[in-house]
């Protein structure tokens, strides 16, 4: 690095940091059930909820017709569930891995959530079933990836249409090979959305950090933030992400918590939302995803949490 950067001929030069997915698994067999989409507080299938901790997303079903490309740069997605894989519309590999399949299950989980098949009498619902997937392998089949990796995923789904881009990935280091990448989806108009980490502090993570991704911490059924979730001032929206049923690797199903499950709860939001004849459409979606966020209370008296959980309103 200290000898390129030397050379007059270089922009610029830094280590190839390495990002991994956030999630915990969790492996409690309760009955599945999808309290984040839609919970009016009572107690469902093992999970109490007190508030109503979801993001209403059946009004969004009823209010918001049509769905854009979405691009999940991840472990992949399954080739074969039967309740996902007609959603992908294409897919590429950047890891080492030998495969663009999804071996990890972490991408299949995220996916699902976006964009399950829903209304097929089997299965989960997606938040925007009117959505297609690009499945964009960036992290490998032990879920990490290398920045460079996900850099190149994040100009492959601009340069193949997608309108959404979720990355439920990060790591502790600034890049700006990956901030370039995120710099240039927006500048493109397209949608980024990122998990804010896992930290359970407010440290920053890449790529939520940048000013140009929509940062996602992670909620629970009782509209509290969950306690693994990174928060600040600099988090943008939170979502639900502890026990979320969702896709899994093959044709399973699997119960995940993480900002990782978070991420596509917005990423899926911001699908419904996105019209194709703003020309600052993303803009635009930010602030649509600002304006639905309801406050929650700070996570202690000293730190603004800067959390809100987006629930669509009828009107």
């Amino acid at each position: 690095v200290t000898a390129l950067s030397k050379n007059a001929h270089v922009d610029y030069a830094e280590l190839d940091y390495l990002a991994e997915a956030f999630f915990t698994p969790n492996d409690t067999h309760f009955a599945a059930n999808q309290w984040g989409l839609e919970n009016t507080g009572q107690t469902i299938k093992g999970i109490s909820g007190a508030n109503d901790a979801d993001i209403d997303v059946t009004t969004a079903w009823d209010t918001t017709q049509g769905g854009v490309k979405v691009a999940i740069l991840d472990t992949g997605v399954s080739k074969n569930h039967p309740d996902l894989s007609a959603q992908v519309v294409d897919r590429i590999n950047y890891s080492n891995s030998t495969t663009d399949d999804d071996i990890y299950g972490h991408g299949t989980h995220v996916g699902g959530i976006v964009a399950a098949v829903t209304n097929n009498s089997k299965g989960v619902a997606g938040v925007c079933p009117d959505c297609t997937l690009l499945s964009v392998k960036v992290l490998n089949d032990s879920g990490s990836g290398a920045y460079s990796w996900i850099a190149s995923g994040i100009t492959y789904a601009v340069e193949h249409g997608a309108k959404v881009i979720n990355m439920s990935l990060g790591g502790p280091s600034p890049s700006k090979t990956l901030e370039g990448a995120v710099n240039y989806a927006w500048g493109e108009n397209v949608v980024v959305i990122a998990a804010a980490g896992n930290s359970g502090n407010t440290s920053k993570t890449y790529p939520a950090a940048y000013t140009n991704a929509i940062a996602v911490a992670a909620t629970d059924s009782s509209d509290k933030r969950a306690s693994f979730s990174t928060y600040g001032s600099w988090v943008d929206v939170a979502a639900p992400g502890v026990s979320i049923y969702s896709t899994y690797k093959g044709n399973s199903y699997a119960i995940l918590s993480g900002t990782s499950m978070a991420s596509p709860f917005v990423a899926g939001l911001a699908a419904k939302y996105w019209q194709s004849s703003a020309v600052n459409q993303a803009e635009l979606t930010r602030d649509f995803l600002h304006s639905l966020a309801k406050d929650l209370p700070p996570v202690d008296e000293d730190n603004d949490s800067g959390l809100g959980l987006p629930q669509v309103q009828s009107n």
